[in-house]
C-alpha cells in the first residue's frame, strides 16, 4: 500500500508540473536588443555651424527615465543639452543644443530597451562646420568583461545541472556497488552548480542594466523597469523560478540518501522550463519569421550541450579520479559507465550539431557577415572548437567500442586489433575534449551577449533618399522608420542659384499610399535648410510624397518621391539560411533514425556488464 501511494504521488507531481511546464510555455517571446539605427548627423559626419537638434534613432523602444545622453567637445567640454524623449516610445529621441561652434563633438548616449531590458551605449563623433577625423564606435562590438563572465559562470552551471541529471541514473549505476562514491559526488556538484545558476541569474539583470556614470538609484530603478515592465524580464523572472525549482529538488537530493529518480524527475522538468524560457527570452524568439521553430531548436540546443558537455564534466571530475588510482577500476570505468554514456553523448552531440547549424542560418544572413560581425565570428569559433571536440569524441568512442576501431582500422589499413590509443591515454583525451567545450561554452555566452549578424544588418541598413533640383533649389526627401508604429520624414533644401529668389518659409509634404487618398504633414524647421516632421508608420506598398518648398514672394517649389515600402514581416528565407535548414534537417532525422534502431536492437539483445569488460580488457592489452 505504501509503495501504491508513492506511485500515486509521483504520477500526481509529474501531473503538476507538465502542467507548469504549460503555463510556462506560453509566455510572450521577447525581442530583438534595442540597439543604434541611425543618427543624424551619422557617426562621422559633419553638420553645418550654428546647429541645435541632434536625432537618434534605436530599433526598439528606449526608456527615457533612466537613458542618459551628454554631448562633449573633443576636449572634454560639456555642451548643455535638452533631450526631447516624447518619441522614446517609438525608438527616437531628439536632444536640443545651444548653437554648435566650429569644432569636433561627441554625443554619447546609454539607453534601456523596454522591449527586452537591454542596456546599450555608445558615442557619435561628428563636426560642426568641420569633418572629423575619425569617428568613435557608435555602439556595439563586445559585451563589458563582467557581463560575459557572468553569463558564461550561468550557462556552465545550467549545463552542468543538466549533465549531473542525465548521468545519475543508468550510467554511474553501471558501476554497482562502486557507484555510490562517484554518484554522491554528482549529487554535491549538481547542488553547488544550482547554487551558481541562482546566483548568476539574480545577478545579470543588475550587470545588463548597469552603465558608467549611473547613479545606484537609477541602476536600480532601470533594473526593476526591466524586470518588471519588459517582456525580457518577465521571461528572465520565470527561468529564475523555473531554476529555483530544480535547485531546490537539487539541494534536498544531495541530502538524501534514499531513491533518486523522483528527484531527477522534478529537477529535468524544471530545467527543460527554464531551458525554453532562456531561449524565449534570447535571440531566437525575436526572429521575423518561424521563431518557434527556432525557440524550439535553441532549448534542444541548450539541453543537448547539457547532456554532452555537462554529462562529461561530471564524469571526469566524479569517475576520472577512480580510473588514475586503480587499473582494475579503469577498466571497470571503461566497460561501463563510459560505455553506458557514449550512446547518450553521441545524441547530445547530434542534435548540438544540427540545431547549432540551423540556428546559424537563421541568425547570419551571409557569409560576408561571419568576417563584419561580432557575432558571424564567434559562431565560426565555435564551428571549429566543436568539431575539434567531435574529433577528440571519435576517438574515445572508437577505444570503448571495438567494433567501430576494427571499421575504422581496416578503412586506415591498419592491423587487426588496432586501437586508436592505448586506454591509458583516455583521462587525457577526455580532459582535453572537456577544456575545448569549456570554451565553446564561453563562445555560447558571446553569442547570447552580442546581437546577431542580422540584428546588425538591420539596424545599419540604410534609407533611400530622393533628390531633385527644382526652381533654384535643390531638394532631398527621406523617409525613415522611427521605432514601432511610426515614421519621420526629412526633407532638406538648398538653394542653387544666386541671388537665392526667396528665402524658405516653410515645408508641406503630401503623403499618398496603397489604400488611397493622400495625408497633408507640415513638417518643422529643425535648422537652415533642415525640416523634419513624425507621421504614423507608413503601410506595405507604393508611396508617392509630394514635396511643396514654400518661399517668400515665389510659387511654392514642388517635386514628387515614390518608393515602395516592404512588408513589415520578411518570410524568405536567406540562401545560407536555405543551406544550413537543407542540412541539418536531414541530419537530425538520420539521427532520429539511427536512434530509434539502436534502442531495437538493445531490446533485443542487451549487452552484459561481463561483454564490456572483456571488450575493454582485449583492448587494454
Amino acid at each position: 500500500m505504501t509503495e501504491a501511494r508513492a506511485r500515486t504521488r509521483t504520477r500526481r507531481t509529474a501531473i503538476l508540473l507538465a502542467a507548469f511546464v504549460v503555463v510556462l510555455l506560453g509566455a510572450p517571446p521577447a525581442l530583438a536588443h534595442g540597439e543604434l539605427a541611425r543618427s543624424d548627423p551619422p557617426n562621422g559626419g559633419m553638420v553645418a555651424v550654428g546647429r541645435t537638434s541632434l536625432s537618434l534613432w534605436f530599433t526598439e523602444a528606449v526608456a527615457s527615465g533612466v537613458s542618459t545622453f551628454g554631448l562633449r567637445t573633443l576636449d572634454g567640454v560639456g555642451v548643455a543639452v535638452e533631450v526631447n524623449a516624447s518619441g522614446a516610445g517609438d525608438g527616437f529621441v531628439q536632444i536640443a543644443t545651444e548653437p554648435l561652434a566650429e569644432g569636433t563633438y561627441v554625443l554619447e548616449w546609454t539607453v534601456l530597451s523596454v522591449d527586452d531590458g537591454h542596456s546599450s551605449g555608445g558615442s557619435i563623433l561628428f563636426g560642426a562646420g568641420t569633418r572629423p577625423d575619425l569617428p568613435l564606435s557608435a555602439g556595439g562590438g563586445l559585451p563589458g568583461v563582467p557581463g560575459l563572465v557572468l553569463r558564461w559562470l550561468d550557462l556552465s552551471a545550467i549545463m552542468l545541472m543538466i549533465g549531473v541529471v542525465a548521468v545519475s541514473g543508468g550510467v554511474l549505476g553501471s558501476m554497482g556497488v562502486a557507484s555510490p562514491g562517484p554518484r554522491r559526488r554528482a549529487q554535491l556538484i549538481g547542488a553547488s552548480a544550482a547554487g551558481v545558476a541562482v546566483v548568476t541569474g539574480a545577478l545579470t539583470p543588475l550587470v545588463r542594466t548597469h552603465s558608467a556614470g549611473i547613479s545606484v538609484g537609477s541602476w536600480f530603478e532601470a533594473t526593476r523597469v526591466t524586470l518588471v515592465g519588459t517582456p525580457w524580464g518577465q521571461l528572465w523572472l520565470g527561468r529564475e523560478a523555473a531554476l529555483l525549482l530544480a535547485a531546490a529538488v537539487l539541494w534536498r537530493w544531495a541530502r538524501h540518501d534514499g531513491p533518486s529518480g523522483r528527484f531527477r524527475l522534478v529537477a529535468g522538468v524544471g530545467l527543460v522550463a527554464a531551458a525554453w524560457l532562456e531561449s524565449s527570452a534570447g535571440h531566437s524568439s525575436e526572429l521575423p519569421a518561424r521563431s518557434a521553430a527556432a525557440v524550439l531548436a535553441s532549448t534542444a540546443h541548450l539541453v543537448a550541450g547539457g547532456v554532452w558537455v555537462g554529462g562529461l564534466i561530471v564524469l571526469t571530475l566524479c569517475v576520472i579520479p577512480t580510473m588514475r588510482r586503480s587499473p582494475n577500476a579503469s577498466d571497470v570505468a571503461l566497460a561501463s559507465v563510459w560505455r553506458a554514456f557514449s550512446p547518450m553523448a553521441a545524441v547530445a552531440a547530434g542534435v548540438v550539431v544540427t540545431t547549432g547549424l540551423y540556428a546559424s542560418g537563421r541568425h547570419v544572413p551571409d557569409f560576408r557577415s561571419v568576417a563584419t560581425t561580432v557575432y558571424g565570428g564567434t559562431v565560426a569559433v565555435k564551428i571549429i572548437l566543436v568539431a575539434v571536440a567531435l574529433a577528440l569524441a571519435g576517438t574515445t568512442t572508437a577505444l570503448l567500442h571495438p567494433r567501430i576501431a576494427a571499421t575504422v582500422g581496416r578503412a586506415l589499413g591498419r592491423p587487426v586489433g588496432w586501437a586508436p590509443m592505448p586506454p591509458r591515454r583516455f583521462p587525457t583525451v577526455v580532459g582535453a575534449e572537456v577544456a575545448i567545450l569549456v570554451v565553446a561554452v564561453g563562445g555560447a555566452a558571446l553569442l547570447t551577449s552580442v546581437p546577431t549578424a542580422r540584428e546588425v544588418g538591420l539596424a545599419t541598413s540604410q534609407t533611400t533618399v530622393h533628390s531633385a533640383n527644382v526652381d533654384g533649389l535643390l531638394i532631398t526627401f527621406e523617409e525613415v522608420p522611427a521605432g514601432p508604429g511610426s515614421s519621420r520624414l526629412i526633407v532638406r533644401t538648398r538653394s542653387t542659384v544666386r541671388p537665392e529668389p526667396g528665402p524658405v518659409t516653410g515645408v508641406v509634404v503630401a503623403l499618398s499610399g496603397p489604400a488611397g487618398g493622400s495625408t497633408r504633414v507640415p513638417l518643422e524647421r529643425i535648422e537652415t535648410g533642415r525640416y523634419e516632421a513624425g507621421t504614423a508608420e507608413l503601410a506595405p506598398g507604393a508611396w508617392t510624397a509630394s514635396i511643396a518648398v514654400e518661399r517668400e514672394g515665389v510659387p511654392p517649389a514642388v517635386t514628387e518621391a515614390t518608393w515602395t515600402i516592404a512588408p513589415a514581416v520578411a518570410t524568405d528565407a536567406s540562401p545560407l539560411e536555405l543551406i544550413t535548414s537543407a542540412l541539418a534537417l536531414p541530419a537530425l532525422l538520420v539521427l532520429l533514425a539511427t536512434v530509434g534502431a539502436g534502442v531495437a536492437r538493445r531490446r533485443e539483445r542487451p549487452a552484459t556488464t561481463a561483454d564490456l569488460l572483456v571488450d575493454a580488457t582485449k583492448s587494454s592489452r
